[in-house]
């Protein structure tokens, strides 16, 4: 018997309605009925979006970009951290725009270069003229809170900004006196988990800042225990103040995930600037173009988005945090900024990044001259144009610890005379005044100098 001869009784449909037919026919209609309805609730769901993505921005001040477990550091204990780059992407080639607190953390809030932000130098104000990200997402209903160490003056930045002792540094790291001294990081991690945890109609977008392991050493002894067998104390205690900082990571994790908003929070974590253990010429811990302290760790996570356990070594500034952060979460990136959206990077649909970082320094804090730099750098080649010493040029495939300059014999190549074009041109775009004369006196070096073989 052929299936279009076979009699129905009789079809309910899907709103309840009962069909009674002998025929073929009334079932077909039936049918399209059916489907008529399901078509209906599928077009519904479709015209109803989806909630706006959260944001969690964690930044640990001069957090070295090794000192993470899954950076393929075996003695550090991160497992947080380790856990968030399983779960999204590891950046291995992120780098400050300035290795030093406040001008950098004013290209991260604002997609400017800390010339045109209006930072250069630590404990100066950001100028109102200078938009953070959070009067970006404010607008658009995002709910903005700050915790933590600020070192950018101004205060009207964020809706809910609360004042910690010493602008969130504390006394060696502690909040409080005598039975209420607590570990400041601790302080932070709880007011932000409450931010977190308000019920409210709209997104989120919470920057927590912790000062650790910024010097001065110092974290509860229990932290340092697991590292005892390190013979320097500093080091020793640096990898405790990183420890300790994961685990309030965990805690942040923890929260959105017991909240079942995982899934919908972008996680961001990052650093400021790194850490020089290895001092040169320089007697300070920062202020260096050197990879140990520009280059910085940097973890996205954004599941369904942003792929898992990635790890990518195109080149990325903080500078382009804000514009890219903009882009993944659905919202516009204003005309003006200076960094790249490289939101596409983030989503795994496309392994280029920056052809070019570049980094702006002032070296010293303590001399009469403190001399000032300007570098370029393609992922290999790294030249360095300082006011106060000699260029340094440096093969990062061959020399990774960045000591045999190669500048006397590379200065007549093609390789130097396109990182000196690409910085020129950047310092026009950005309206850097500085590069331009570091980039003549470099060339005047170049000019007849013979080529050498590459």
């Amino acid at each position: 018997m052929m299936l279009t001869d076979a009699p129905v009784r009789s079809v309910t449909l899907w709103c309840g309605r009962r069909v009674r037919t002998g025929s073929t026919h009334s079932a077909i209609l039936a049918a399209v009925a059916i489907l008529a309805a399901l078509h209906s609730i599928a077009a519904q769901a479709a015209e109803k979006p989806d909630p706006p993505y959260n944001v969690l921005f964690i930044l640990a001040d001069q957090y070295r970009a090794d000192c993470i477990g899954a950076a393929g550091n075996p003695r550090i204990r991160t497992p947080n951290l380790d856990r968030l780059a399983r779960e999204g992407m590891r950046f291995t080639h992120a780098y400050a725009a300035q290795p030093v607190c406040s001008p950098n953390r004013a290209s991260i809030i604002t997609g400017l270069y800390p010339h045109s932000a209006g930072v250069q130098e630590n404990n100066v104000p950001l100028p109102k003229t200078s938009r953070t990200m959070s009067e970006m997402l404010e607008p658009a209903g995002y709910d903005c809170g700050y915790f933590g160490k600020w070192h950018l003056g101004r205060r009207d930045a964020f809706k809910t900004f609360p004042v910690y002792p010493n602008d969130g540094r504390g006394d060696n790291h502690y909040f409080g006196k005598g039975d209420a001294r607590r570990y400041g990081v601790d302080v932070i991690t709880e007011d932000a988990i409450r931010f977190i945890r308000q019920k409210r109609t709209t997104p989120f977008y919470v920057y927590v800042s912790y000062y650790p392991p910024h010097p001065p050493f110092s974290v509860p002894n229990e932290y340092v225990e697991p590292y005892k067998d390190i013979a320097d104390r500093d080091m020793r205690i640096y990898y405790a103040m990183c420890t300790k900082v994961d685990e309030k990571v965990g805690e942040l994790l923890k929260t959105i995930g017991d909240m079942g908003i995982a899934d919908r929070t972008l996680v961001v974590f990052t650093s400021d600037h790194g850490h020089n253990f290895e001092l040169r010429w320089n007697r300070h811990h920062k202020r260096l173009c050197y990879d140990t302290s520009s280059r910085i760790p940097l973890l996205m996570r954004l599941p369904g988005v942003i792929p898992a356990g990635r790890d990518t070594g195109a080149l990325i500034s903080s500078v382009d945090l804000t514009p890219t952060i903009l882009s993944l979460l659905g919202r516009p990136v204003p005309s003006g900024l200076q960094g790249q959206d490289l939101s596409a990077l983030a989503r795994g649909t496309t392994d280029r990044g920056r052809d070019y970082v570049f980094i702006e320094n002032i070296p010293f804090t303590d001399a009469p001259a403190k001399g000032e730099e300007r570098c370029v750098f393609d992922g290999r080649w790294k030249l360095i144009l300082s006011t106060q010493r000699p260029p340094e040029l440096y093969d990062l495939a061959d020399d990774p610890k960045e000591v045999h300059n190669r500048w006397a014999e590379m200065k007549g190549s093609s390789v130097v005379r396109t990182l000196l074009d690409r910085l020129a041109a950047w310092a026009g775009g950005t309206r850097d005044d500085l590069a331009p004369r570091l980039t003549k006196r470099a060339s005047a070096q170049v000019h007849g100098a013979e080529k050498p073989e590459e």
